[in-house]
């Protein structure tokens, strides 16, 4: 069953916005931001914006360099607590 629920007028403006920004509804991204709250959804919004703008400008790496790199990563911090 729906509640209605009453936004002071300066969350109804940052839940519309999130929402345009998202290309969602404001329905839909209050969900999000119930359970995680305005910040961290709007944080998550912009950097998925990020994301795919980077991959559709081609800066991507490819899962074989993205396991490299990681491995690397993993490999140094063992060898650091090693030295320690």
């Amino acid at each position: 069953m729906p509640t209605a629920v009453i936004l002071p007028i300066k969350f109804a403006a940052r839940l519309e916005k999130l929402a345009l920004e998202a290309e969602s509804t404001p329905e839909k991204m209050l969900d999000f931001v119930m359970q995680d709250g305005f910040d961290y959804t709007e944080n998550f919004v912009r950097q998925v914006k990020q994301g795919l703008a980077d991959a559709e400008s081609g800066r991507v790496i490819s899962h074989e360099e993205a396991m490299t790199r990681l491995r690397s990563a993993v490999e140094r911090h063992a060898n650091k607590k090693q030295a320690a």
